[in-house]
């Protein structure tokens, strides 16, 4: 069965409490949650590390109180690509995700997500030695979440190491146990279409829902070029039965241009729901 989240992340800098909100208020029961920086660090990730007990008490709490389920935290990066050539700073990021992943079993969540990495040509790394440190770390990372029962993802995205679906295919043939996150805006914005994009579908556990269009990373729902209800009748032939959540981003641009991202979510919300209902 395909379940509808939506992101808490998605309506600028507010508190967990605050967004929680939100999302009850858009008819969601199930959600997303970020822990990372900018409008993603609803969870702090040093608190959640120092405390993870405390902290997803204090979670579970402000989610029980709305009747709200969890899907999968956003970490991001710990303020590091997960590739960075510094091996002190690699292994912070083990300790760290050693951390959350432990916050991340005791509040119930599903899945954790992370950024692929990229090349550090700043640091003259090359690509095959990006590729091989990512592959490094990530095998890491998912062992260390299957200990505590959680799906370890990564999001092909725009400027990683795995943006091209083939890339991100030749990651997961590298890391037993790796899935993917899958938004579909990542390689619009390389000129992709469906086709070229469905290759995904078999390494994806959790999908990002935001309309984008080659222009503009992010566009209003009935104005970008992504056919949901197309990849709706895909993922159902694909028998996925996963999270679909939407995952609009709050950008200043986007507010000056008289965007409302409760609506936008809304609206999107409503497309996946009537789309559901059709399969």
């Amino acid at each position: 069965m395909i379940r509808i989240a939506g992101a808490t992340f998605s309506f600028g800098d507010l508190t967990i409490e605050q967004a929680t909100i939100v999302v009850d208020e858009l008819g969601f029961d199930l959600v997303d949650v970020g822990a990372g920086w900018s409008n993603y660090h609803q969870i702090l990730p040093q608190e959640a590390v120092d405390d993870p007990d405390g902290q997803a008490d204090r979670l579970r709490r402000v989610l029980d109180a709305h009747q709200l389920a969890v899907s999968e935290l956003f970490i991001m990066h710990f303020g590091h690509p997960i590739n960075h050539p510094a091996a002190q700073i690699r292994e912070w990021t083990r300790g760290m995700f050693e951390g959350i992943t432990h916050f991340a079993q005791k509040s119930g969540f599903e899945s954790v997500m992370m950024i692929p990495g990229h090349v550090h040509e700043e640091e003259g790394q090359s690509a095959q030695e990006a590729f091989d440190l990512s592959v490094e770390e990530l095998r890491f990372m998912v062992d260390v979440a299957q200990q505590r029962e959680l799906q370890c993802n990564v999001e092909p995205c725009i400027g990683s190491i795995a943006e091209q679906p083939a890339d991100a295919i030749r990651l997961i043939d590298a890391v037993p146990g790796l899935g993917l996150t899958v938004d579909y805006a990542h390689q619009v914005q390389l000129g992709l279409g469906p086709e070229q994009i469905e290759p995904l579908h078999p390494h994806a556990r959790h999908f990002h829902a935001k309309q984008s269009s080659p222009e503009s990373f992010q566009a209003r729902p009935d104005e970008g070029v992504i056919d949901f209800p197309r990849l709706m009748r895909k993922l159902d032939a694909d028998d996925y039965e996963g999270v679909v959540c939407v995952e609009f981003v709050t950008q200043e641009p986007l507010l000056e241009a008289g965007w409302d991202f409760k609506t936008e979510t809304a609206r999107l919300k409503q497309i996946l729901d009537e789309a559901l209902a059709t399969l």
